[in-house]
């Protein structure tokens, strides 16, 4: 068969599954072309074998096959999948096999192999385990290294994908791009990172329709290399495009996605030179908790103001719209002592002055640049202005500025909301911002180039 039919027919077999079932077992399969593209990309050995513990339909098997691998191998749970693939695909040794409650050594033990194979690909499933989504195995220092490494499937899949290859052979799966920050998976991060070879990570982005969040392609080598570089890409317009290298062991838990040299740099300037917002202000950060029909509401926001009530002239507390878009970046103001729902993310500090220093701070182009690349790690997605986020931001306290962004904040809640001097005073801001941060004219040329391609035409400052 024809890849392009096959691809077809994949397509309809995935579709003939229930909507609710895919969600709930996390079935989504790879369609053929980013799968040819993967394995193209990965350069594997031709003689290499190569297993897909996860196959499905076979994307992935066919696609290696038409690129001339021969020694092929895949298994899956779902009987239907299965006889599809080998229906199909002319590849004889897939299997219906269990590969997450199973151990590595009998799934290939079932598949017919005496010996680990040189490469696992794939995109396994990734959903929480849960009373109804289980993993059936006796093993428990399997389940529990599973559960403390963030409890679900696609982390039961790299676990055992150790145990299927060679030393010294590659792993590559489509995982959720969340795995690179998100604190659950903080115990498997740190594992690979110092005892694996992380040799790529390509961001897909949204690519997958219908699934939530965005995916990376992840390739790891069963191996450890104290001088690797991560080599990071993007998926741009149907192709893999080079970003940059990053030493390995300049990670020890989060990995962020940096798109360039100068983002890298940029990071180690601010990480390095500057404590964070976390350090400085002790007071609390948090969402809102109030159940009053006066209580202020996320939606009731805007930049340095409120839509229906004046902004109070003395208290103690900023608050936050808590759904953060890229598009508009953070969207706060100074809340003196007033109430707020739950969908708001509510900063507090004994000291007025501060609060609206912070809120300068937060508003800034450097701000909202780092918060979009380093603590959402570039996700395109709507994310939430959370307290381990906000916490993680640079915060200096200069002396020559800090009276100067007050006074600014101050005129901005007085004014007219987005008229020409409101637009006016947001980039004398960002200028000042600038210079607290000794940020070069080069690297504040790159940031706001970066800020504008994501961030909407209204909040373009040059009005």
């Amino acid at each position: 068969m024809e890849i392009t039919e096959y691809s077809k027919k994949s397509k309809e077999y995935e579709t003939s599954l229930l909507t609710a079932k895919k969600k709930s077992d996390g079935i989504y399969y790879t369609d053929v072309d980013l799968s040819l593209k993967i394995i193209k990309f990965l350069n594997i050995p031709i003689n290499a074998s190569i297993l897909d513990p996860c196959c499905g339909t076979g994307n992935f098997i066919i696609s290696a096959k038409c690129l001339g691998y021969n020694n092929l191998y895949g298994s899956d749970i779902d009987k239907g999948a299965v006889d599809f693939c080998k229906k199909n695909s002319g590849v004889s040794n897939i299997h219906i096999v269990d590969s997450l409650s199973n151990s590595g050594d009998i799934v290939l033990k079932k598949i017919g192999l005496r010996e680990k194979v040189d490469f696992v690909i794939g995109n396994p499933p990734y959903v929480p385990i849960s009373k109804d989504i289980t993993i059936n195995t006796f093993d428990y220092l399997f389940l529990r290294n599973v559960k403390d490494s963030g409890s679900n499937l696609f982390i039961a899949a790299i676990y055992r994908a150790f145990e299927l290859v060679k030393v010294g052979g590659g792993i590559s799966y489509i995982i959720p791009k969340n795995f690179l920050h998100v604190s659950a998976y903080s115990i498997l991060r740190r594992f690979l990172l110092r005892e694996k070879r992380i040799r790529s990570i390509i961001d897909l982005g949204a690519y997958f329709k219908n699934v939530r969040g965005e995916q990376i392609v992840l390739t790891l080598a069963n191996e450890y290399s104290p001088n690797n570089n991560i080599e990071f890409f993007s998926y741009r317009q149907g192709e893999f495009v080079a970003n940059t290298l990053v030493p390995q062991n300049f990670f020890s838990d989060e990995i962020l996605l940096f798109s360039n040299v100068y983002d890298f740099k940029i990071y180690k300037k601010l990480k390095s030179s500057y404590k964070k917002l976390g350090d400085i202000c002790t007071g609390y950060v948090g969402r809102g908790k109030s159940k009053s029909p006066n209580a202020i509401a996320g939606k009731n926001i805007r930049k340095f103001s409120f839509k229906n009530v004046p902004v109070p002239s003395n208290g103690n507390k900023i608050f936050i719209q808590n759904i953060y878009s890229a598009e508009a970046g953070i969207i706060a103001s100074f809340a003196g002592n007033m109430e707020a729902s739950e969908t708001v993310t509510v900063f507090t500090d004994g000291d007025e002055k501060m609060c609206r220093y912070v809120l300068g701070v937060l508003h800034s182009r450097l701000c909202n640049y780092y918060l979009m690349r380093f603590c959402f790690n570039g996700s395109k997605l709507t994310m939430h202005a959370d307290a381990k986020y906000l916490k993680k931001i640079p915060l200096i306290i200069n002396t020559g500025t800090f009276t100067k962004v007050i006074s600014i904040v101050k005129l901005l809640e007085n004014i007219s909301y987005m008229c020409n001097e409101w637009y006016e005073a947001v980039e004398d801001l960002n200028n000042i911002i600038y210079e607290t941060y000794n940020i070069t004219i080069e690297e504040r040329k790159y940031i706001d180039t970066q800020v504008r391609l994501i961030q909407s035409e209204k909040w373009n400052y040059d009005k």
